[in-house]
């Protein structure tokens, strides 16, 4: 019977605690199972990378760098971060890269666990495997910062938390920029004289949350004239860089005045 097959399409299982209920397997296994497929559901289009947090707070009295509990998606797995993390500022001089390695389904006694661990590497050393979080280059007597004070300056030479390169998740495989990037870029567009509707639709976007990485390619193929299917985050950054500076100067606060008509009398 057709009709009746349609009437149960799917169904959603909590377990009831009450007194006189008896805790079996199956209501452990609710238990165990709801957020884990809650989470999947939520971020089942996403490809590896950031999904929420891991952002980066430096404390300099304890010459330290926090990154912050969030969620990350590698390899069709969800892992969530419920501490921070905290590790020392490098002493000696060299280029950095912080990534968070994953392994997923190690199998204990009584648990498989997901595992995830950070590792700060030199830049020549780094291989291509885990999630990026920052890269930095240190130089003897100055310390680690995030101040990103505008859109150029989320690239300094030296002693700067970098998140260009860092794979914030999205719809792409290859993940899309991280959201302070593209707010940081739609705040000081929003300021500019020469705007077309292309440009302010795309810093609205861009003021609103995470950029999908085909929305940043096309609006710089369209702005610049150029034609190619992908770049690299440093690519994107810097054509949205010349982008900004082709945007023109800052519009000027113009004072509005109230103009209150002259009385006309009438004889």
């Amino acid at each position: 019977n057709r009709s009746s097959d349609l009437t149960k399409m799917f169904e959603n299982k909590y377990p009831v605690f009450r007194k006189g209920n008896v805790v079996d397997k199956e209501s452990l296994e609710l238990l165990r199972d709801n957020p884990s497929e809650i989470l999947n559901l939520m971020y089942f289009n996403k490809k590896d990378g950031i999904i929420k947090g891991f952002d980066l707070i430096t404390d300099e009295e304890n010459k330290e760098v926090i990154v912050t509990k969030g969620i990350v998606k590698y390899q069709n797995e969800i892992y969530w971060m419920y501490e921070d993390y905290k590790f020392k500022m490098p002493e000696t001089e060299n280029r950095y890269v912080l990534k968070l390695r994953l392994i997923s389904n190690i199998e204990e006694r009584k648990y498989y666990k997901r595992k995830g661990e950070f590792v700060l590497e030199t830049l020549d050393d780094s291989g291509t495997d885990g999630i990026e979080i920052t890269r930095f280059i240190t130089r003897e007597g100055a310390e680690l910062r995030n101040d990103y004070m505008n859109f150029q300056d989320l690239r300094r030479d030296f002693n700067l938390l970098e998140i260009i390169n860092s794979k914030y998740s999205s719809n792409h495989k290859f993940g899309t920029l991280h959201p302070k990037i593209t707010k940081l870029w739609g705040s000081e567009a929003a300021k500019k004289e020469n705007l077309d509707i292309f440009d302010i639709n795309f810093y609205v976007n861009c003021l609103q949350g995470p950029v999908e990485r085909e929305v940043i390619i096309s609006y710089i193929n369209a702005k610049l004239n150029l034609h190619k299917s992908d770049y690299t985050n440093e690519e994107l950054y810097m054509n949205l860089l010349k982008i900004l500076d082709e945007l023109g100067k800052e519009r000027k606060n113009v004072e509005k005045r109230r103009v209150i008509p002259q009385k006309i009398t009438i004889e």
